[in-house]
């Protein structure tokens, strides 16, 4: 696969498209990255939905798959399914999976296994001073030769030039080892505090947007559209792409969106120390499986049972 080559933004959910074909347009994004996975959980509707969608808009699809310690081996049908109904590369994402490199050996030995170009996987992870065990980089590495999508994320330090030079570009040398070459590097910004928490004003990312310029980017993503505010769009907008030619942007998605039904955007609301599952449940009229349908990922992409009783301040759980 050629090198990636622009912006791209990521959609956590399938209804996310309408906002995120809005906010390509506005930040002059020219991939979107559609997840079609969730741990063993396969998203067959979504995938073979999204793909067609995406390319209706005049974007590139890449498709991601979240990786969890819960049967990580399970997670291949996803990767394998995405290629099959042609995104143009697999993203595998472990976010802040509490994940080992052995847990990731069997998906590993299940890529080695199937006809997956691993031109065409990715890696997307913490920095490696960031990850609960630095070895799942010399499972999935070799495998994910696309390149690497570090996450330049606030949640690692409130130190931006730490977090994106010293965390991720000075370990360069050390990860070309690893891939046996140096991996090309792919940043994902989030506009995030934390991993669910409260959002970057528009002063505070600037210092998080000038870092990563000034390491030249040919490309990079935003994780995710839900959680991006509009106030931020023209920071983002503003980001210069060595690479990005006037040909490269996407071919009028406006008058495709006319076209597009219009879908109800999700309703969030930021978890406080009083809150418990129950008592949200009863004051927005959800029922229980409403609420897990949407927000149990909060729970698994940590490693942790669904209980009622545990919400962590900071949390964005979805209402409508």
């Amino acid at each position: 696969m050629a090198k990636l080559c622009g912006k791209g933004l990521w959609l956590a959910h399938s209804y996310d498209l309408q906002r995120a074909a809005e906010m390509a347009a506005s930040v002059n994004a020219t991939y979107l990255l559609v997840k079609v996975g969730h741990g063993p959980y396969y998203f067959p509707e979504t995938t073979r939905a999204m793909v067609k969608r995406v390319r209706a808009l005049g974007f590139h699809p890449l498709a991601w798959v979240q990786i969890t310690d819960r049967a990580p081996q399970d997670a291949l049908k996803a990767i394998v399914e995405a290629q099959t109904f042609g995104y143009e590369a697999t993203v595998l994402f472990l976010g802040a999976a509490m994940v080992t490199g052995e847990q990731m050996r069997p998906l590993a030995e299940a890529l080695d296994n199937v006809e997956i170009p691993r031109e065409r996987l990715y890696l997307a992870t913490p920095p490696p001073a960031h990850l609960p065990d630095p070895r799942v980089l010399d499972v999935l590495a070799p495998i994910c030769q696309a390149g690497w999508m570090p996450l330049a994320f606030a949640a690692w330090g409130n130190n931006p030039e730490q977090v994106i030079h010293r965390d991720i570009y000075q370990t360069l040398d050390a990860l070309s080892l690893i891939w046996d070459k140096t991996p090309e590097v792919y940043p994902v910004l989030s506009p995030l505090y934390r991993l669910a928490g409260p959002a970057f004003l528009p002063e505070e990312l600037i210092p998080w947007i000038e870092e990563l310029a000034r390491h030249g980017l040919e490309f990079f993503s935003v994780y995710h559209v839900a959680n991006t505010e509009k106030a931020l769009w023209p920071l983002l907008q503003s980001v210069n792409i060595r690479c990005q030619e006037e040909s490269a942007q996407p071919a009028a998605p406006e008058p495709a969106m006319a076209g597009m039904p219009d879908i109800p955007q999700p309703v969030y609301i930021t978890v406080t120390t009083s809150d418990t599952v129950w008592g949200i449940i009863t004051r927005h009229g959800l029922t229980k499986q409403q609420f897990w349908t949407w927000n149990a990922h909060l729970w698994e992409s940590r490693g942790l049972p669904r209980d009622p009783d545990y919400l962590q301040e900071g949390w964005r759980v979805r209402v409508k």
